[in-house]
């Protein structure tokens, strides 16, 4: 983000925040009756070009779990997966004086059957740098604690943020991580929720 604009560019990624699984059963093999191998080469050039600054997300999925509920309220706990901003531009192709930075917004929950709504305002987060990607850069900072109350996630919020000079010549690669907290009423309709949090990153 260049400080003295807020023209924006960038990307989202988005992923659900309930875990889905699925099972099956691997069909019993024919007997073997040969083997053969083949080897696998490949070249790779030195990169040329301009580069890009891109975001990645460990896993599309995360689930939260019960604890630390009270009579008063029931509290579920998480951890956005590992987000990732990697630069491969040139030096001379980084603007002046600009920064990137990854915002978060998450949606409402709906139940299965989408009879019940808990508000993305009761989701909460706290960011965190990767220990060996980011943590302990002074170019590199993690946005604030959001409490999981008005407004939560339910605006964008700031994941981190990196000044993209500094961080281009400091390897050009930084994850962060947050750990997510939902805190609803004690009297909650029971069921199977699910929202999405969408990260954008821009510069």
């Amino acid at each position: 983000m260049n400080k003295n604009s807020l023209a924006l560019r960038g990307s989202a990624i988005a992923f659900g925040a309930v875990l889905l699984a699925s099972a099956g059963t691997a069909a019993m093999a024919d007997d073997e009756q040969d083997t053969r191998t083949v080897d696998v080469d490949v070249e790779i050039e030195p990169l040329t070009g301009p580069g890009a600054l891109a975001m990645t997300v460990e896993s599309d999925t995360t689930s939260l779990t019960e604890g630390g509920s009270t009579d008063l309220e029931r509290v579920f706990t998480g951890t956005l997966p590992k987000v990732t901003v990697t630069d491969t531009r040139t030096p001379d192709d980084i603007p002046a004086g600009a920064f990137w930075y990854v915002m978060g917004t998450a949606s409402d929950f709906h139940d299965e059957q989408g009879e019940h709504t808990i508000e993305a305002s009761r989701l909460g987060w706290s960011p965190q740098l990767v220990e060996g990607e980011g943590e302990g850069e002074p170019f590199v900072e993690v946005g604030g604690d959001v409490a999981p109350s008005d407004p939560g996630l339910a605006d964008q919020e700031l994941l981190y943020l990196a000044d993209s000079a500094e961080a281009n010549a400091g390897g050009g690669r930084f994850s962060a991580v947050a750990d997510l907290k939902l805190l609803v009423p004690a009297d909650v309709e029971a069921g199977s929720y699910s929202s999405t949090i969408t990260l954008s990153l821009f510069e």
